[in-house]
């Protein structure tokens, strides 16, 4: 079995943002309505915040169309400053997952974690075939170009990626979200059986705060908790977690597009971006916030 790269422990909040909720999909076959391709439904940025560094590098969670119920979430991260000169101008990280709505939710389809340095480029795929069930994954070959199978699993039950998982929460398609609620959920068995655990916590002035704990190794033993305050419409709008470098934080920028909770598929039909701008944490009240978190 192939050893797993260790995830750069500078894009933990980048992925966290991705992760805040991660709760189950599986499949099913009705079918879904058409919709002009690559439509943007949403669009956010966040600031990412380390030690003394307010604005060490910037993510961006956006979700499309393509078409025909199917659709691209992608969250990505690049280096500012002093950062973007110790990894490369060139650096770049990001997670994407191609989804399709099936049995009323997204389900994922081919999940990718990609990373640019410095010329070099690191890719992964786990690919679902359903139909066979079965979950691959693929890694581009080091000076090759080509893509190879490394690793397989039996689809015996439901597995979750980060990005399909959140927007199906973030949707209303799992239930609805209450104060001491706890989900347990299995995420991408690889190297090892991963367990992903989501407790909601209250509402606050920040917003909904929840707790999430992830496998990534980053984190001490391989196993971190993330914090977050999400808004009405369960958009992460601060977070935080502390790794083995430090406490790393991220907030929500103003002048996103975000999704207002509707797909075409959903009853209704499509809904109108939202284009105003969102509701952000001011830069100057960030530190404050990673001081009195509780």
């Amino acid at each position: 079995m192939m050893r797993q790269q260790p995830r750069r422990e500078c894009w933990t909040i980048i992925f966290a943002l991705a992760a805040i909720l991660a709760l189950q999909a599986w499949p099913g076959a009705p079918t879904p309505a058409s919709v002009p391709k690559e439509q943007m439904l949403e669009n956010l940025q966040f600031r990412v915040e380390y030690l003394l560094w307010k604005d060490v590098a910037r993510a961006q969670l956006t979700l499309k169309s393509l078409g025909d119920g199917r659709y691209r979430a992608e969250i990505s991260g690049e280096p500012l400053g002093m950062l973007k000169v110790l990894t490369g101008k060139d650096r770049r990280d990001s997670y994407q997952t191609e989804m399709i709505w099936r049995q009323g939710k997204l389900v994922p389809l081919i999940y990718r974690e990609e990373s640019r340095k410095r010329g070099k480029r690191s890719l992964k795929e786990y690919r679902f075939d359903y139909d066979q069930g079965r979950l691959e994954l693929w890694q581009l070959k080091e000076g090759q170009g080509a893509m190879v199978c490394k690793w397989e699993t039996a689809i015996q039950a439901p597995i979750n990626d980060p990005l399909s998982a959140f927007y199906n929460c973030r949707l209303g398609l799992l239930g609805p979200i209450k104060e001491g609620q706890t989900f347990k959920v299995s995420g991408i068995p690889y190297p090892k059986p991963e367990e992903i655990e989501v407790r909601i916590g209250p509402e606050t002035e920040s917003g909904r705060k929840i707790m999430i704990a992830i496998n990534n190794q980053a984190f001490d033993n391989d196993r971190g908790v993330v914090f977050a305050y999400l808004d009405g419409d369960l958009v992460p709008k601060q977070a935080w977690t502390s790794a083995r470098i430090g406490t790393i934080s991220g907030a929500l920028l103003p002048g996103g597009q975000a999704l207002n909770g509707r797909l075409p598929e959903l009853p209704g039909g499509p809904a109108a971006a939202n284009t105003q701008d969102i509701t952000a944490v001011p830069p100057d009240n960030l530190r404050s916030f990673n001081s009195n978190r509780d």
